[in-house]
């Protein structure tokens, strides 16, 4: 029977910690702890997982038995590194539901660097992302607030009369300490978190009010978003 020394058992902790530390999120990845912690209102709303990063330049999947089809402006793509050079449009997305087609095209632009970016690694630009169906929506995240010294994204959605705030979500379930990249977002209506998309492992999972329901819509094209310009 073969027998690993204690050696060998500490060389292949020593390489999987180099491993994690080269790679945003990795973190996140390697504890598989539970998640992202959830806030009250999303603890008994059921998960959909969907897609299967590294997302590439373009690529398919389905979310409940829908296609989203996507193409990205780089192979690695997130808004918690900096914007690769050259690239204006990082996002192209078209999602199916109930038979009706829902495109978006996103740009991409470097902020100027604020005091409280020039104290953090996370290199900050701007995503803006326009759907055209009516009523037309917009969706835009960028630089938010310092909590526990790392720096967040915040940003809405807005379609019509409704609008959706977004913000990036730092810690994990039984981690006391934040991670510098988000392991997930919450999307919040009148002050109130109704969506979330957890990051946190191998495959994004969703949280969402019903996708037939205005709300609904606007939370899944916003996670669809969030989850194509992140790297897990």
């Amino acid at each position: 029977m073969f027998r690993s020394s204690p050696v060998l058992f500490v060389l292949v902790l020593l390489l999987a910690g180099c491993a994690a530390s080269r790679q945003p999120g990795a973190v996140s990845l390697a504890l598989k702890n539970g998640g992202m912690v959830q806030s009250p209102s999303m603890r008994s709303v059921a998960e959909e997982g969907f897609g299967k990063p590294p997302w590439g330049l373009r690529g398919e999947f389905l979310l409940q038995g829908q296609p989203v089809r996507f193409e990205r402006g780089a192979g690695r793509l997130a808004v918690f590194e900096a914007l690769p050079t050259g690239v204006h449009t990082p996002l192209r997305l078209s999602w199916q539901w109930q038979g009706v087609e829902s495109s978006a095209v996103c740009e991409g632009w470097t902020s100027e660097t604020s005091a409280n970016a020039r104290l953090t690694a996370s290199r900050p630009w701007v995503l803006s992302c326009r759907w055209g169906s009516a009523p037309a929506a917009m969706l835009q995240i960028g630089e938010g607030q310092m909590r526990r010294g790392k720096l967040s994204r915040e940003g809405a959605y807005r379609r019509g009369e409704l609008t959706l705030g977004l913000r990036s979500v730092h810690m994990l379930d039984s981690v006391v300490q934040p991670q510098a990249v988000a392991v997930g977002y919450e999307m919040l209506h009148q002050g109130a978190v109704v969506g979330s998309l957890d990051l946190s492992g191998p495959t994004p999972r969703l949280r969402r009010p019903d996708p037939a329901a205005p709300i609904g819509r606007a939370v899944t094209e916003a996670a669809l978003v969030l989850a194509l310009v992140s790297e897990l």
